[in-house]
């Protein structure tokens, strides 16, 4: 028979479970539509972004850099495979004529700061120096061109260091300004003249350690000058 006062709860019960089910399904429900929404609002972003980075990669391409000012350590290179373009810095301070240490070259190099993202520094340093004055001298000044790049926009930056002989560490010390720069994915590799072929320089290997010894032992001592990126 049961008792009296229970007639009518169960249907009472179900009415409110089914109504409990229906605003959860309904929260899922906008749950799901607000998630799609943010989905699809950020597929549209990625596709705009991409958009707008491949208009500037072709700007950039297409860009005229004989209209800029010249420097004899300057030189872009365009790679048509792959529409990108590469700021090459020759920092030979062996041969006359071909050096990076004069005050016009930066001046010149904050010019390319808003076109150029990938860069390719190569070094060509000497055996030896006639006194740690000249040396310092050369810390000094590559460390200036580092801290003018540093204003740049960087996605890649490559160190090329050209030796007179295989494991001439000699030659390798102004490298050590790579620990000056603010872009950390940089890559190095070395050459030797009248060899073929190439050897990396990885981070965190016995090489890069010495060169950041190199770095604490005679870099940190200079402060670099502040460069201003030229619009």
């Amino acid at each position: 028979m049961g008792n009296k006062n229970n007639r009518g709860r169960a249907p009472i019960v179900r009415a409110a479970n089914q109504y409990a089910a229906k605003l959860a399904a309904e929260k899922q429900k906008s749950a799901q539509l607000i998630q799609a929404q943010k989905q699809q609002a950020e597929l549209a972003e990625a596709q705009e972004l991409a958009q707008k980075k491949a208009l500037a990669r072709q700007q950039v391409f297409d860009f005229d850099y004989t209209s800029l000012p010249k420097h004899s350590a300057l030189s872009v290179k365009k790679i048509i495979a792959t529409g990108e373009v590469k700021l090459i810095i020759n920092h030979d301070i062996v041969h006359r004529g071909l050096t990076a240490k004069d005050s016009s070259f930066l001046t010149i190099l904050p010019i390319y700061a808003n076109l150029i993202t990938k860069f390719e520094f190569q070094i060509l340093a000497p055996s030896y120096y006639e006194s740690r004055e000249i040396y310092l001298a050369q810390v000094e000044n590559i460390m200036n061109i580092i801290s003018c790049l540093n204003n740049f926009h960087i996605e890649e930056f490559h160190f090329v260091v050209s030796l007179n002989k295989a494991y001439n560490f000699q030659q390798m010390k102004l490298a050590a300004a790579v620990h000056n720069l603010y872009f950390r994915n940089w890559t190095m590799t070395t050459k030797v003249r009248g060899v073929a072929g190439t050897w990396n320089v990885d981070s965190g290997n016995e090489w890069d350690r010495k060169l950041a010894r190199i770095y604490k032992q005679d870099f940190l001592t200079f402060t670099a000058k502040a460069f201003k990126i030229v619009d």
